[in-house]
């Protein structure tokens, strides 16, 4: 029978993103991008000439734009975690049995409503991104067949995301001033945010309820697994 081998793997190994911090994302590539949250409207309850003039701005404001710009709308079934634990408190709390009992049955029927009901919270994000090129970090030459990968273990992240900051902020005030003019409020999603949005995408089953803590009181920076004979 072969012997057992031990197994060393990061979960690093298997997505993009290589580092969180700074508010921002730096994927394996080097690439370092910022998210924007953006608000929404109800469309559908506005005038027929409202949703021309909302269409016509939204065009003016991607025609605006000098760089990359990516729109992400994710689709997930509502967190009311927090809700059902209010509620199951004030249950606790109540003295009246009637009242317990109806709050119970209320807390019961929000939940198979979200559950079975499958009610989805939608969330639009605007990406803009900092590529290896555009921090100057490296040159076209180093795309050429031959030359070594980028390896960022080797360099300062913290200057990078510094650098990154620098070419991605005035970026980040233009889309959130555009977006305003349209009505939609936009705002940056801070480190915490960034790790819980990305945790929720690779982990879906298990984040219900999920909060994360402040990252600078993390002291592994990666999450390994190993299997020792």
């Amino acid at each position: 029978m072969p012997s057992i081998k031990e197994i060393s793997s990061s979960t690093q190994l298997f997505t993009e993103i290589y580092d969180v911090a700074e508010n921002m994302v730096m994927l394996a590539s080097g690439t370092i991008s910022m998210v924007l949250e953006i608000g929404t409207m109800n469309f559908g309850l506005l005038s027929e000439e409202e949703q021309d003039t909302a269409i016509y701005a939204y065009a003016a404001l991607l025609n605006s734009l000098n760089f990359p710009l990516q729109i992400v709308i994710q689709s997930q079934t509502k967190d009311v975690t927090n809700y059902l634990a209010n509620l199951e408190i004030a249950e606790e709390n109540t003295v009246s049995p009637v009242k317990r009992e109806q709050i119970r049955r209320y807390r019961e029927f929000v939940s198979d409503l979200v559950h079975e009901g499958n009610v989805l919270d939608k969330k639009f994000y605007a990406v803009i991104y900092a590529s290896t090129l555009d921090l100057g970090i490296v040159t076209a030459k180093t795309f050429m067949p031959g030359q070594p990968e980028l390896d960022l273990g080797r360099m300062d992240r913290s200057e990078m995301f510094e650098q990154a900051a620098h070419y991605l902020e005035p970026k980040r005030d233009q889309l959130i001033a555009a977006f305003a003019r349209l009505g939609l409020p936009a705002r940056l999603l801070v480190t915490q945010e960034l790790v819980k949005l990305f945790y929720t995408n690779y982990n879906f089953a298990d984040s219900e309820g999920i909060e994360v803590g402040n990252t600078a009181d993390y002291t592994t920076p990666i999450v390994t697994a190993e299997v020792a004979g």
